[in-house]
């Protein structure tokens, strides 16, 4: 029976040992000394083999795990991670594992167990090791506040942003939740969108709240959290984004304060009078009415319709609709605001407010008085204040979409490094495999680390208005995404039809162009043909106007563009079944595009494929 055990645990490529404890005797299997570089008659089979073997430093803790297993009568296993030094010099890392099988009262009599190459495993776990490193990273330097939170609310890591942002320290913060520092008015609305997170109604969700800060001052704030949940789907933790918004915030309350200033300072300055008389068909305009637009008395009469073929014709249907609406009643109140043309050829802005002050013996009206106030400053204000909103919408719609490339991108890698880790610890992967799986690991990690450098530098760039750019060669990038999904195009035997120029290279943001043509290939192989063979054709292209781009087409399942067409690049919108799709693939690969004023456009028909067409330049 021993021998059958033995030649089990040569085929799953352990060397097993057989310890005689009272005679400093051990009998190692080949295999056990070939871990080491070793042929069979090189190592003597005692105890002092091994310890002249294993690395100096781990002693103590092999000893320790021995003696435990010894004192506890085999209850504690003796199993354990150490390094040893290979003949040529270099590190084995070993799982070794053993259990006493005879003793003399409680005295061990003979041990065994065997030792088990784990090395591979080890440069994967430190290469992930230093790429969570660099995402940490990025975490803690990221000049958007980043937190980690429990279900509770309790703040689990806080970045330093937050803390600046909050005004409290890292250690403070720890010790709070996110309820006690929320604006009392704001924490419904957060809890009751966290509640659906919570229950998978939504995937996570974006808010504008209040925090309080430490001393005792309120910020603004633009949240996005996301969930963590384990493989059982169980809630781990939020992961949440913090924005300060409280210079936006403030431009619309001054938007706001602006409009109304301006309102009561008409009502009360004395500004241009109207007067109509609907019985009469007549109209007053004021001096100051009239001299607003740079006119005199004499140059305007008092029949009704001088003033509208001033005003300005994009504003003038609105104008008289108002107008209309006020005298039949059909509102209660006019308000208006146009342009309207002065003498020397230019537009002012004007507010036009009026009120009934008779009605005839119809109870209809039959006299409206009104103001005319030059806005003109107010609305040049607001254009300009608006510009700014727009800059801030937009950084913060940047700092959204790197949220999205992180989850994304890195959620790809992660799921190549599962898949690989998984065949090479598979016991039925031969020697040549594994050498195979560890070249594809070493890349897989390589582009790991690429990507995140490329997703850092994204995140030093979200305060600014420009999105970074570099010179890239298109070929590269298609190549890379081939090598990504080499174990997809292998299992589904796609042929890869790639026509990209080696030479073509062209201005765009590295991060973005590696999202965009993953995604759009990831997809031509996930809804590939049922019954033929998947074919994906990638080509670049350049138009009449020196726009730039590529074609990536299929002869997949295709899309049902007229029942689809408005919603394919949507949010969360899916369309072939597929239960796996999150429908967000193409809504980022859209964003992505148009961030640096390219265009995507699609054509598909239903069993016949789908072809992307995208402008990058």
């Amino acid at each position: 029976m021993e021998n059958i055990y033995k030649i089990i645990l040569e085929e799953t490529l352990a060397g097993y040992w057989d310890c005689y404890l009272r005679e400093d005797k051990v009998i190692y299997s080949s295999a056990f000394k070939n871990i080491f570089g070793y042929q069979d008659d090189e190592l003597p089979n005692t105890t002092e083999t091994w310890a002249n073997l294993i690395i100096p430093e781990d002693r103590p803790r092999m000893d320790a795990c021995l003696r435990q297993h010894y004192e506890s009568h085999g209850k504690k296993p003796f199993n354990i991670d150490v390094r040893y030094t290979h003949k040529n010099g270099s590190t084995v890392w070993i799982n070794s594992t053993g259990r006493v099988i005879e003793w003399d009262n409680d005295e061990p009599v003979r041990m065994v167990g065997c030792h088990i190459d784990i090395s591979d495993k080890k440069l994967t776990e430190q290469t992930l090791e230093i790429s969570e490193e660099t995402f940490r990273n990025a975490f803690v330097y990221s000049p958007i506040g980043m937190v980690l939170v429990s279900v509770e609310g309790k703040f689990l890591k806080v970045n330093k942003s937050v803390c600046d942002m909050l005004g409290y320290t890292a250690d403070e913060l720890i010790t709070k939740t996110f309820q006690q520092i929320t604006y009392p008015e704001d924490l419904e609305a957060d809890l009751a969108l966290l509640q659906r997170t919570l229950n998978k109604e939504i995937s996570g969700y974006q808010l504008e709240k209040r925090y309080l800060k430490k001393d005792g001052g309120v910020i603004w704030s633009l949240l996005n959290v996301g969930i963590v949940r384990d493989k059982s789907e169980v809630p781990l933790y939020f992961v949440s984004q913090i924005k300060d918004i409280t210079g936006r915030k403030q431009a619309e309350a001054e938007l706001k304060e602006s409009e109304r200033r301006w309102i009561f300072a008409s009502e009360g300055s004395g500004g241009g009078i109207w007067d109509l008389d609907l019985v009469n068909n007549t109209v007053f305009h004021s001096k100051q009415c009239l001299s607003m637009i740079g006119l005199e008395e004499n140059e305007f009469s008092n029949i009704p319709g001088q003033w509208t073929n001033r005003v300005h014709p994009d504003d003038r249907d609105k104008y008289v609709a108002d107008v209309r609406a006020y005298i039949s009643g059909k509102s209660d109140f006019y308000s208006n605001q146009h342009r309207v043309l002065c003498k020397d050829g230019t537009y002012k802005w004007v507010l036009d407010r009026g009120k009934v002050i008779e009605y005839d013996a119809n109870n209809k009206p039959a006299r409206i008085i009104g103001t005319h106030t030059d806005i003109t400053e107010q609305k040049e204000q607001e254009q300009r204040l608006r510009a700014t909103l727009e800059v801030v919408s937009g950084q913060n719609n940047r700092l959204l979409n790197f949220a999205y490339i992180v989850s994304h991108n890195l959620r790809t890698h992660a799921s190549n490094f599962k898949m690989l880790m998984d065949v090479l610890t598979d016991p039925v992967t031969n020697e040549t495999e594994k050498q195979e799986l560890s070249n594809h690991l070493a890349k897989v990690s390589e582009q790991l680390n690429e990507t995140i450098t490329n997703l850092n530098e994204v995140v030093s760039i979200q305060t600014n208005l420009n999105i970074q750019t570099a010179k890239v060669n298109l070929l590269n990038y298609f190549n890379r995404a081939i090598a990504l999904l080499a174990n997809d195009i292998k299992a589904w035997d796609v042929d890869i039809e790639n026509l990209i120029p080696a030479e073509c290279s062209l201005i765009h943001s590295p991060a973005y162009l590696e999202s965009i043509i993953f995604n759009l290939i990831s997809n031509a192989i996930k809804y590939r043909p049922a019954t033929t063979r998947p074919k994906i054709t990638l080509s670049y292209f350049k138009d009449a106007g020196d726009r730039e781009g590529f074609i990536v087409a299929d002869n997949g399942i295709g899309i049902d563009l007229q029942k689809h067409g408005s919603d394919l690049f949507g949010m969360y919108k899916t369309f072939n079944g597929n239960r796996d799709a999150k429908g967000m693939g193409l809504f980022i690969t859209k964003n992505q595009v148009e961030a640096l004023g390219g265009k995507i456009e699609v054509e598909s028909q239903l069993g016949k494929g789908t072809t992307f067409k995208v402008y990058l330049t």
